[in-house]
């Protein structure tokens, strides 16, 4: 078996990858992507792209201390044993890679270049095979239309974290500003992005998520360690969500004339994309203004198989290296599968009650102190002096019945939190809940158990978006453990592909544990019991 490491920035972690499937492409072998979430880049692998490999999230630290592979690397970063490198600059042809690939127990490629001598068209091959995550695509594809970004617009990169302040933001400001042609600008900086957005020429991705300096007071070019304890002059953290819209601007900015501002690698990704025409469709033609008393309408875009597959390997289950599955509360309704931790939480918050409270009693019992949430019922049927009860429902905000889960998580003592649990089944209402949630929220948790609802309506647009924008939310922090199908929903067929209705699944924040890769386990596991005792179960495959 044979790994890429993936690691540092999108741009880096790309050119990694891209060599990788062309070495797998030339010579065959099974391959393995790391992809550690990390300072570099918090986005997990799947928030971005639809992998094209099994892949996990072990960082280079793993490969030092873990593992016996030799390394193939550009430099040798965490002291290495001498015997275990191969630099690539020692590296001269297609020969010296098989050599080094057909050797047992494979090797581990680490490096953020793709060698000059390799064939542009192989390049440009793998990044056409690459899929783009859809609600990246869309969000993306989105823009380009609305603010008709194609090859008559000239597109400038200012990132900060590519190269600080080595950019003179003044004067491209100012001959934007006098320029008669349309302008993109792509940054990674707040205020270079609202000086620029309010010039008429130039269009802007509108982000909601920014890098940050890891060390507040520095420079973005400071020294400073990274997660694996590397000092580089890059004083970066960057959030899951900053680096999806990240590559978001990254596909803008690959359709434009570019402007060479840096030699850095993100902007030579938006040449490379541009050159193997990626993302580079024809716009559509504008619609005829329709008459005055006609609004316009469109039609939602159809739900494809990829996005369908795309959404499934978000909620794949992983396999947890240093932990195991119990089953907590009842044998049947109402019980839930969760890694062995959960037994020594001492934080629950239990949304969504009815009348069965057994997984929140063995909590309680264990120790917990668990806050009940429920606006469908009067009271708790539980009586356990652990048990608080809250007659408010889970809700997108504070309004009415409904308390946002912000307010939920206000209740808790977080100074003495230790394994905090969120579980719910809410009848539908957890789309719109935890679409609304803040992603720092959800990863104070770590262990999150749920039910999904109307998975029926995946064909539906408005509801795969959502759907498929909360599972990535998750994916940032989490990996599914566990997952059941509740056998109450029965199967629906979306798109020729047997789905059911009703999901079981448990996420486990992913420095948490271990995790050696995609589960094996069947579905339903052994813990696993019917939800209605009376109707076989629903059995489901790996996707």
């Amino acid at each position: 078996m044979n790994v890429v490491l993936c690691d540092g920035g999108l741009a880096n972690r790309l050119n990694a990858l891209v060599f990788a499937l062309i070495l797998k492409q030339r010579y065959g072998h099974d391959w393995r992507i790391s992809w550690p979430v990390n300072n570099w880049c918090g986005a997990a692998l799947e928030s971005l792209f639809v992998p094209p490999l099994p892949h996990d999230t072990l960082p280079l630290s793993h490969y030092r201390h873990h593992d016996a592979r030799t390394m193939l690397m550009q430099e040798n970063q965490l002291d290495f044993p001498a015997e275990r490198i191969v630099l690539h600059q020692g590296l001269h042809g297609w020969s010296d890679y098989q050599e080094l690939l057909d050797a047992p127990g494979g090797v581990v490629h680490f490096h953020n270049l793709i060698p000059a001598w390799v064939d542009a068209a192989d390049v440009h091959a793998v990044l056409r095979s690459l899929r783009l995550a859809p609600d990246v695509e869309r969000r993306a594809w989105d823009f380009c239309v609305q603010q008709r970004i194609d090859a008559g617009v000239i597109g400038i990169h200012i990132r900060k974290t590519d190269f600080g302040g080595a950019v003179d933001d003044d004067a491209l400001h100012a001959a934007v500003q006098r320029s008669e042609r349309r302008h993109f600008v792509c940054s990674d900086d707040a205020e270079v992005n609202r000086r620029f957005a309010a010039l008429s020429n130039c269009a802007v991705f509108p982000k909601g998520h920014f890098p940050e300096k890891r060390e507040k007071g520095g420079s973005w070019n400071q020294l400073t360690a990274d997660d694996d304890g590397r000092a580089f002059p890059y004083n970066i953290e960057r959030s899951g969500a900053s680096v999806v819209e990240g590559l978001v601007d990254l596909l803008i900015l690959s359709r434009t004339q570019l402007v060479a501002t840096s030699g850095s690698t993100f902007l030579a990704m938006a040449r490379l994309l541009r050159a193997a025409d990626v993302f580079q469709q024809p716009l559509p033609a504008r619609p005829a203004m329709p008459a005055a008393e006609t609004p316009p309408t469109t039609q939602p875009r159809p739900v494809t198989h990829a996005e369908v597959f795309a959404l499934l390997n978000l909620i794949r289950p992983w396999q947890m290296g240093s932990d195991i599955k119990v089953r907590l509360g009842a044998d049947g309704d109402g019980g839930y599968v969760m890694p062995s931790v959960a037994q020594r939480s001492n934080r629950v918050l239990s949304i969504g009650i009815g009348d069965e409270v057994s997984f929140d009693n063995q909590m309680a019992a264990l120790g917990a102190q668990v806050l009940q949430f429920d606006h469908t019922i009067a009271a708790s049927p539980s009586n356990h002096p652990q048990i608080r009860f809250h007659k408010v429902g889970w809700g997108a905000r504070d309004q009415g019945p409904f308390l946002s889960l912000r307010s939920m998580m206000g209740m808790l003592d977080w100074a003495e939190a230790r394994h905090p649990i969120l579980k719910f089944d809410t009848e539908g209402a957890e789309w719109e809940c935890l679409s609304q949630a803040d992603t720092a929220d959800l990863a104070k948790f770590e262990v999150l158990a749920g039910e999904f609802h109307d998975f029926q309506n995946l064909v539906n647009r408005e509801y795969f978006d959502v759907a498929y924008a909360v599972f990535s939310k998750l994916a940032l922090s989490h990996h599914v453990v566990h997952m059941h199908a509740n056998n109450a929903g029965g199967m629906v067929m979306i798109g020729g592909i047997p789905f059911p209705r009703l999901l079981e699944l448990t996420w486990l924040r992913k420095d948490a544990a271990l995790f050696s890769g995609h589960s094996a386990e069947p579905i339903p596991g052994p813990l696993d019991r019917p939800n209605v005792r009376q109707i076989p179960e629903i059995y489901l495959r790996a996707f």
